[in-house]
């Protein structure tokens, strides 16, 4: 009687996101006595609808089971900071400033961001890259460090791979070049926290966590595993784009994660031979997330040629002497994560 109410348990799923709540490991213990179902459930959020949704959809599921007369819910709730931050729960103590750089939709050029903003960050603190999309981690070539064998030290923790001055941790590293894996959600939320948890990445400054686009299990795990200190949406202008970072805010607000401010990738062409602007992707996305949500916008980056050919060959315009792009969004980064979490670097 017990597995038959796990597995209606798995039914349900964590509001807003593709992963049920036994994965998750949001139900601790099921117990059937009588044909009642004494259920202990905990669960870190401030998010009055979630907790309210789970309170009523958890019996529910149990009650469909077949000889269930009754449901004995002990729910556990939580609370995470002021701040937002999780206050009984850190994989990664002794990072101080956790980033998540995620997009609503893929190929807005997040990865690109991600890299670019760690390598100018890391010219003035000490900064960690985790390249925690799973499903197409492109962190390896855009770092130059495809290929890059993964060690693990005496303590039987992962060793970051240092590059331009930062430790960086990737999936791509860990699996087959070219091979395709499938991951269930389960193995999302274990392979987040052994990249959390598992890995010797000493004391930071900031961690810049490249997370997989959309709002899914990768996302959750992530907000449950550690701190996040804030968090940057990547849009590019066009309405389709725009759409999805909104639900990617929304994702975020849910978690109770403040947003740092919105990224605008690919704002316009310059024309190398005449300098004439052209808006290919419409103009203003950024502006107007930042003005509707009341968040920062960070900056507006251009169809650059640079950007595209320093991703491709493992150097990033960052490491260059002609960026002027992403050191300024750099800044406005640390400020802006400043002021989300009330304390100096």
């Amino acid at each position: 009687m017990k597995d038959k109410v796990l597995n209606a348990l798995k039914g349900v799923l964590y509001p807003g996101f593709s992963r049920d709540i036994v994965s998750f490991g949001i139900i601790k213990n099921v117990e059937v006595r009588s044909g009642i179902a004494a259920i202990d459930a905990e669960i870190t959020t401030d998010n009055s609808q979630i907790i309210e949704t789970l309170k009523k959809s958890i019996p529910g599921a149990a009650k469909s089971v077949a000889g269930i007369i009754d449901v004995d819910l002990k729910f556990t709730v939580h609370k995470t900071s002021e701040t937002g931050e999780v206050q009984n729960k850190n994989l990664a103590p002794n990072i101080k400033y956790i980033i998540a750089t995620t997009s609503g939709k893929g190929g807005v050029g997040k990865s690109t961001i991600s890299s670019n903003l760690a390598i100018s960050l890391a010219k003035k603190y000490d900064v960690g890259l985790l390249d925690a999309d799973i499903y197409g981690p492109n962190i390896p070539t855009m770092m130059g460090i495809e290929g890059h064998p993964i060690t693990v030290n005496g303590d039987k923790k992962i060793v970051p791979i240092e590059v331009y001055n930062l430790k960086v941790v990737s999936i791509g590293n860990m699996v087959p070049q070219g091979k395709a894996i499938i991951w269930r959600g389960s193995l999302i939320h274990r392979a987040i926290q052994q990249l959390l948890g598992d890995v010797e990445w000493g004391k930071l400054d900031f961690l810049i966590v490249d997370l997989p686009p959309g709002t899914g299990d990768a996302q959750l795990t992530l907000a449950q595993s550690v701190p996040i200190s804030a968090s940057i949406i990547v849009t590019t202008p066009q309405e389709v784009a725009m759409g999805d970072a909104i639900k990617a805010i929304d994702m975020f607000k849910s978690l109770n994660v403040p947003i740092a401010g919105v990224i605008e990738n690919m704002s316009y062409f310059l024309c190398p031979h005449c300098g004439e602007r052209s808006d290919i992707f419409a103009s203003n996305g950024g502006k107007k997330l930042s003005k509707k949500f009341d968040i920062p916008l960070l900056g507006e980056i251009p169809i650059n040629l640079s950007i595209r050919e320093g991703g491709d060959n493992g150097k990033p315009i960052s490491t260059t002497d002609e960026d002027t792009i992403f050191d300024p969004i750099a800044e406005k980064l640390v400020k802006a994560v400043e002021e989300k979490n009330k304390r100096d670097i």
